[in-house]
């Protein structure tokens, strides 16, 4: 069976505890349903469309036999079963989080262009070094660009790399 969403609408500016968002629950290619969370911190409600009600059965039931999440915490394993609710959760929340860093590497990948940029590979910060004024790096002379990069080593951690592809380094 093939779980998927679509149409997912997420609203961060009204989520309090929880992530707002609606969207439409779609088995085996097919829309039977819709799920929503109104980001107040309460459950994840779904339902069925008109008609649908014994396919959203078959898609409880499916979800039911998907593997377990186990989770780390104060050196506890904890298990949670699988759930037409907590896989919702689960795919809305991959969603957000490759948006949410597909709008960081585009802001990135646009400081580049007048920065030198750097941080730990994988991490979830960076820095950023240039000039007073936004020239784009591609312009600069050759020692320029060298000065700039000298600067930015010598301030770098021993784990950090400069991410810009646009300069030589």
């Amino acid at each position: 069976m093939k779980l998927e969403l679509k149409n997912v609408k997420i609203n961060e500016t009204f989520s309090e505890e929880t992530l707002m968002f609606m969207a439409d629950l779609v088995v085996n290619g097919k829309k039977v349903g819709y799920a929503n969370n109104d980001g107040r911190g309460g459950c994840t409600f779904y339902n069925a469309y008109e008609g649908q009600r014994e396919v959203l059965k078959q898609a409880e039931a499916f979800a039911l036999t998907l593997p377990s999440v186990i989770t780390e915490f104060g050196g506890k394993d904890y298990e949670f079963k699988s759930s037409l609710e907590s896989w919702i959760d689960d795919a809305v929340h991959k969603i957000h989080n490759a948006k949410a860093q597909a709008k960081a590497d585009k802001k990135m990948q646009k400081l580049m262009e007048t920065q030198v940029v750097w941080g730990v590979p994988n991490g979830n910060t960076y820095k950023h070094m240039g000039f007073k004024y936004s020239i784009k790096l591609d312009v600069l002379s050759p020692q320029s660009i060298k000065s700039l990069v000298d600067a930015v080593k010598s301030r770098m951690l021993p784990n950090e790399e400069i991410f810009n592809k646009n300069i030589p380094i």
